[in-house]
């Protein structure tokens, strides 16, 4: 029952691919310590490349908001000078308004100095004072009373001058304050808006550029991601391939000594002729993959769900080897083999001591290139992992035949 128990306990990761190291012709080969060093280095280039990474993308969001800081004050600018345009047209029609009314008096004022200068050429006859005033027939007191006159049509013509002369210059005051200032704030909006548009397709090219910068930062980061694992990998490969061949040593010395480590679980000694045949684990393998995906059950063994015990023992059943339903007695169940000699069918073994069979506790069955069928944990499904990935690899038995 410890072994069935421990199936359901364990927990296993799933790589997608046999880990570095593993010959493709189906003997397994631990990953060497260069291979361990260079993974690690990787990672440490990622790490840099990440950080690199990580910086660009820092500056150009730095730079992004400094220019959508510039948008916010250059989109403000640019509405108050809006608002300076619509009162200068305001002003331009108040202003032409006033224009037309000082054009008026000025018509006016022109009309005035054109009629006093008629009346000034028809009074002015080419007569000089004196004359004028003997030949007065109404006497010298009438002409003195005419020159008074004269004197206040004089003064009145000089106003009306006066007059027409400022009402001219109203006009062109008026027609050029206008004129300038209407165009000077509709200047003043066009380049107001020409900076507007200069200023958001900058910020639009750095969003895309924090973009881009952002998806760079995060195809590294998932390098890296892929490095470590992969690291990981390797050194729990190299760990438990280095501790299995420890194991063996220690079972053969054990053997040689004529016991076994923890004194419970024996592991008979078998014939290496007594294993299965090749075809028949064949056999085995290729029926546990026809159950991948059905769930996990303690104490399963088919047809629906399995343990880690019953799949194995249900898998061998098709090639004609009877073995028990637990952990335990299948690893009696036939000749111990090393790591580098495994064959398809073959069944591999993870203890929690890897020195003592007597913690075996989850049992798989080898289908090549580093990877078994594994029922792994309720909760999950039959499916395909590595070798290594459970870890506590304490060593492979292929039933007798």
């Amino acid at each position: 029952m410890r072994a069935i128990v421990g199936c359901g306990l364990l927990v296993v990761l799933s790589p997608a691919a046999a880990p570095a190291g593993v010959r493709q012709e189906g003997h397994p080969r631990p990953p060497s310590a260069a291979q361990v060093k260079a993974a690690e280095n990787r990672v440490r280039q990622q790490q840099a490349s990440l950080g690199a990474a990580q910086g660009k993308l820092s500056a150009a969001t730095r730079e992004l908001t400094r220019l959508q800081d510039q948008a916010e004050a250059l989109t403000e600018r640019y509405d108050q000078v809006r608002v300076n345009e619509r009162r200068a047209a305001a002003a331009y029609q108040v202003t032409q308004a006033r224009l037309r009314q000082a054009e008026q008096q000025q018509a006016q004022s022109r009309r005035k100095v054109a009629a006093l200068a008629a009346e000034e050429f028809e009074s002015g006859g080419g007569f000089d004072p004196v004359t004028a005033m003997i030949g007065d027939a109404r006497g010298p007191q009438a002409y003195l009373r005419q020159v008074g006159m004269g004197q206040v049509l004089a003064q009145w013509g000089t106003e009306t001058l006066a007059s027409h002369r400022a009402n001219d210059a109203v006009a062109r005051v008026f027609r050029t304050q206008a004129n300038r200032l209407l165009a000077a704030k509709q200047a003043d909006l066009n380049a107001a808006n020409a900076l507007k548009v200069a200023i958001q397709a900058a910020v639009s090219r750095q969003q895309t550029l924090v973009k881009l910068t952002e998806g760079s930062r995060d195809k590294v980061a998932s390098q890296l991601n892929s490095a470590q694992a992969r690291a990981s990998s390797l050194k729990a490969a190299r760990q438990a391939a280095l501790a299995a061949q420890a194991a063996a040593a220690a079972e053969r010395a054990s053997a040689a000594a004529g016991s076994t480590p923890g004194g419970s679980t024996q592991a008979p000694s078998w014939a290496w002729s007594s294993g299965a045949s090749s075809t028949q684990g064949d056999i085995a393998a290729n029926w546990a993959l026809t159950q991948l995906g059905k769930p996990y059950l303690w104490g399963g063994a088919g047809p629906g769900e399995y343990d880690c015990s019953g799949l194995t023992m249900m898998a061998w059943a098709r090639a004609g080897v009877q073995l028990l339903h637990y952990t335990g007695y299948q690893w009696q169940e036939g000749p111990h083999v090393p790591l580098s000699e495994l064959q398809r069918g073959d069944l591999l073994f993870y203890a929690t001591n890897t020195s003592d069979p007597s913690t075996i506790h989850h049992v798989a069955i080898y289908i090549g290139n580093g990877m078994m069928v594994n029922a792994p944990y309720t909760g999950a499904f039959v499916r395909i992992d590595s070798m290594y990935a459970p870890g506590g690899l304490i060593g492979a038995v292929r039933p007798a035949g």
